[in-house]
């Protein structure tokens, strides 16, 4: 997929200053590209929440969630680029209570698409009183060769400042790298407060540079979703804002903690699997473990049983090159000690496979290879000009820690922030990792998969302070390689 129409707008806003001799006089290359990522940001709009979400099959389908200000039939209508031939499909409803507030919002899933063609499409009302913009995806070809995908976590602001840094973060490692994405993930705590309606209008506002473009994963993290004692948690915002795939497990009756409200079908759509290219990606609902806190001091095991057994079944019926989990709450975490994933969950992930773990929640970067609980050394790495790696000068065999083979072992990769939110060293669990990076710079990597190997470039934005809007720099914090 074309970058994001990032490069487009960087020539418009060039050619618009370029009409205007003496705006530009006396500006640098570097100041009319400020200008023009500036412009482009300022005008960011998304009034209905228009977001694309993964299916299970990219390539013949895409998911589609949106907002209306009153309550209505919705519609979504689509037609290939160029074509002016129209399809309609109403759309499904979903009513959510906001503090005070009925937020009206909708989903579909549209199917019976052509691998690797161009959609325009747009959301409307019954009259069409109320329409969106007309945006355009490009859905994934058949081929397993090589995809691209943006990974962005814990955006988790409560303010436009926060949003917005986010936003040009994303915009100048877009920028910098050149790169062409046709998928982002995100780990979870996309808002700070799922129940105030005001930041997840600015989450979607600040990422329709790509939501409207490209589909989104998304992991639950424990900002997105209310206690388990909620009466919203079978009804929760994360479902109404969201439309993710709903083949996840079915639990029993939650009834092995007081007050537990959840029903069997309240996961559908947080934990769920998909392909993409050559890579079968599940995503995990950590919140169905208990990590001790005061909202929950133990588990249900037996639906934790159910859910472990729908991993292994899930993986079992995957042919892809590649195994990739996704979740909130990782193991091997700099910043907490998530001991129940690590005793519970690792050895179901070790026996299916997995060859990559992506994690938040930790606000700290972190990169770390295990097997049976034991950390892998590495004896040669590249040059690191920031965090710290550790390796073992005397380990045998000397593997190279930005090359290695994934059966080694499970690469847990950790970023810590796509937004402005970061520990910076301050809170620590203890646990060992391979390599860290404490510095208060948001990390986005770009990953890269082909049927031969998984790359990982992870850019890190400096900039002056976590609210600086405009970037210092873009750097290459750290880039490996994983082989089959």
């Amino acid at each position: 997929m074309k970058k994001i129409l990032l490069m487009l707008c960087f020539m418009l806003a060039l050619g618009m200053f370029a009409c205007t001799e003496d705006s530009t006089a006396s500006k640098s290359t570097e100041e009319i590209k400020t200008d023009s990522m500036t412009t482009y940001i300022n005008e960011l709009n998304n009034p209905y929440n228009v977001s694309l979400f993964v299916t299970t099959n990219l390539t013949t389908s895409i998911g589609i969630n949106f907002e209306m200000p009153d309550k209505t039939n919705g519609y979504i209508e689509y037609c290939v680029s160029g074509s002016n031939l129209y399809y309609r499909t109403k759309a499904n409803y979903k009513e959510r209570t906001i503090g005070e507030q009925t937020v009206n919002l909708y989903d579909a899933t549209i199917y019976d698409l052509s691998p690797n063609t161009y959609y325009e499409y747009r959301v409307v009302n019954e009259d069409n009183s109320e329409e969106s913009p007309y945006y355009t995806f490009k859905t994934m070809s058949s081929d397993t060769e090589s995809h691209s995908l943006l990974y962005l976590a814990d955006p988790q602001e409560t303010a436009e400042i926060g949003y917005m840094a986010y936003a040009y973060s994303i915009l100048s490692v877009l920028d910098y790298s050149n790169a062409e994405v046709d998928l982002a993930m995100l780990p979870g705590d996309i808002v700070n407060n799922n129940y105030i309606q005001s930041q997840w209008n600015l989450f979607f506002k600040y990422s329709s540079m790509f939501c409207t473009k490209i589909p989104l994963a998304v992991a639950a993290g424990n900002h997105d979703l209310p206690f388990l004692t909620d009466p919203t948690v079978n009804q929760s915002e994360f479902d109404g804002y969201l439309n993710l795939p709903g083949n996840g497990p079915s639990y029993n009756s939650f009834n092995a903690i007081s007050g537990d409200l959840r029903e069997g079908d309240f996961d559908k759509g947080k934990t769920y699997s998909f392909d993409y290219g050559a890579a079968h990606i599940v995503v995990i609902n950590t919140e169905v473990y208990c990590d001790s806190t005061i909202y929950c001091t133990y588990s249900d095991l037996d639906n934790i049983e159910v859910l472990h057994e729908w991993i292994k079944n899930d993986f079992k019926h995957s042919t892809a090159e590649w195994n990739i989990v996704m979740l909130h709450r990782g193991p091997y975490g700099l910043s907490y000690d998530s001991s129940e994933i690590r005793e519970l969950l690792v050895p179901v992930l070790e026996d299916c496979g997995v060859d990559l773990v992506l994690a938040g929640h930790e606000h700290q970067y972190s990169r770390a290879i295990y097997f049976e609980n034991h950390l892998i050394p590495f004896a040669e790495s590249n040059d690191y000009t920031l965090g710290t790696v550790s390796l073992i000068k005397s380990s045998y065999p000397r593997m190279n820690f930005n090359n290695y083979s994934s059966s080694l072992g499970i690469t847990y990769l950790t970023s810590n922030t796509s937004a402005t939110k970061f520990y910076g060293g301050n809170q620590t669990s203890s646990i060992d990792v391979n390599y860290s990076f404490l510095d208060y710079y948001p990390v986005i990597p770009i990953i890269t998969i082909t049927e031969d190997e998984i790359n990982v470039k992870s850019y890190v934005v400096i900039k002056e302070t976590a609210y600086s809007i405009f970037p210092e720099e873009v750097l290459i914090l750290e880039e490996f390689t994983i082989t089959k």
